[in-house]
């Protein structure tokens, strides 16, 4: 980042226009507010993600979850504890795999993840603010092609369905034009 002086006092900032830096920036900007309305439930913005994605996708299992949220496999079995441990989700038999678990919200899960997304809306409208609806539509619209590209690029298999992370940047789409209303 440069800084530009006038004088003696600093006035302007340029951005870089690196886009890995940007999206860091704004990522972390989203993980800091959504962190804000997190923790008073206890959860963390990872814990997040499973709820969400088990509201969006119906029960999983743990390692469909794991991909699904981008996390590491070991990682996701210490989650899925606690949030079973605060009846938040739990798991059950497969009937399809009896040597896996189907990953399920519980009442107390749904209405925990009720309760919070209407406050993550407003904490994304905070965050898209300075973009008129038509560039928040574009934004998701070119993220969500990012993140498609990006796992048919890393899939096992090239007809893998359409990934999760596109349709988790749909549902943020929805959040987002709901609180546009």
């Amino acid at each position: 980042m440069t800084i530009y002086r006038k004088g003696s006092i600093l006035s302007k900032r340029k951005r870089t226009e690196r886009i890995g830096q940007l999206l860091v920036l704004a990522a972390g900007a989203a993980q800091a507010l959504a962190g804000e309305r997190l923790e008073p439930f206890g959860l963390s913005p990872r814990a997040w993600g499973v709820l969400s994605t088990l509201v969006e996708s119906g029960p999983l299992t743990q390692i469909e979850l794991a991909s699904a949220t981008s996390t590491d496999r070991t990682a996701m079995t210490y989650l899925l504890d606690e949030l079973e441990k605060r009846r938040l989700l739990e798991r059950r038999a497969n009937p399809a795999d009896r040597r896996s678990y189907l990953i399920h919200l519980t009442a107390q899960g749904k209405k925990t993840h009720n309760e919070i997304a209407g406050q993550l809306a407003k904490q994304a409208d905070f965050l898209l603010q300075p973009l008129s609806a038509a560039e928040r539509s574009s934004l998701i619209d070119a993220l969500t092609r990012i993140a498609d590209h990006w796992e048919m690029h890393t899939a096992p298999s090239a007809s893998a369905e359409r990934p999760r992370s596109a349709r988790a940047l749909q549902a943020l789409q929805q959040l987002a034009d709901a609180t546009d209303r």
